[in-house]
């Protein structure tokens, strides 16, 4: 049985740092984060995505490399590919030069169907209602970050504010764990944006069992039934926060897979991307730290 199945496109995308820097073409996207970062903590991972023809091989199989399964990745024509731009206060910018196809229920492999927990974590609104129905019809787990549904990484100007707040009213009742960023909430909401606080609570009334807000230097929010837990960060010296707070998932979700102490899990997590965001390079297994590594940092924290 397969732990987590993570359903997301994944990117062929070059990285433009406010300093000067840039980076690429490297694997990128929400989807290649979180699974690779899963797998490092020690989950057997399933994906499904699409690439294109001119995606290089060495960067789908980084992701082989660290065993995760690719079955449900489907090669077409042309793939998703961006740039990813960073401006002097750290917030990112994507523009999109591709974009693949939406992804559908038909896409997913018989073998994954009795996962664990699967994990959609979409770009920009690839993954459709349509598949969120078929897997609910399945009782699956579902876990969503909200980066590609109105958040970051969605295109800007794509929906209204209403229309994006409308949507996730539509597909939060699918989830049994949400996760957004700041930056997430920031761009869902605009001007009328709640706090971190008003957010995980609105996520709360509409019956989400747990829910949470990665909110960068400060660590992150983790709402569990009434309980609101503050969770920090173990590193001063970052030096590339692309793909933390998508790995910070990945690896929350395959320690809470294990016991359902959510609490213990996040503690997990947040070790693991303070020590990725000290390293540079896209998604590689030398840049995310394997399980031992982790739990050497994070010694006394009882994980």
């Amino acid at each position: 049985m397969y732990d987590l199945v993570v359903i997301g496109h994944l990117l062929k995308e070059k990285i433009r740092f406010a300093d000067g820097r840039k980076i690429g073409p490297v694997l990128g996207s929400p989807a290649a984060y979180s699974s690779m970062a899963a797998a490092r903590t020690g989950a057997r991972v399933g994906l499904v995505s699409i690439t294109g023809r001119d995606m290089p091989d060495e960067l789908p199989d980084i992701l082989k490399t660290a065993g995760i399964d690719m079955q449900g990745v489907h090669q077409e024509e042309r793939g998703t590919e961006n740039l990813l731009i960073y401006d002097d206060t750290g917030n990112k910018r994507l523009e999109f030069l591709h974009k693949a196809r939406q992804i559908e229920f038909n896409d997913i492999p018989e073998a994954y169907l009795k996962a664990r927990m699967f994990l959609l974590c979409p770009i920009d609104y690839e993954v459709p209602i349509s598949l969120l129905e078929e897997l609910f019809l399945h009782q699956a787990d579902m876990a969503v970050d909200l980066g590609g549904y109105g958040g970051a990484s969605s295109q800007v100007g794509r929906l209204s504010i209403q229309e994006r707040i409308d949507y996730l009213e539509e597909i939060t009742p699918y989830f049994r764990i949400v996760k957004g960023s700041r930056e997430d909430i920031h761009r869902l909401y605009e001007d009328s944006r709640p706090s971190d606080e008003e957010f995980l609570a609105e996520l709360t009334t509409r019956g989400v069992p747990l829910s949470i807000v990665t909110r960068g230097a400060d660590g992150a929010l983790l709402q569990d039934g009434t309980a609101i837990h503050q969770i920090p960060v173990f590193t001063g010296r970052a030096i590339d926060t692309t793909g933390a707070g998508d790995s910070w998932f990945g690896a929350f979700l395959a320690e809470y897979i294990k016991d359902k102490d959510a609490y213990r899990a996040a503690i997990y997590a947040s070790v693991f991307a303070s020590i990725m965001v000290e390293r540079s390079g896209g998604v590689n297994p030398e840049r995310m730290p394997g399980k031992d590594e982790v739990v050497n940092k994070g010694s006394g924290l009882h994980f």
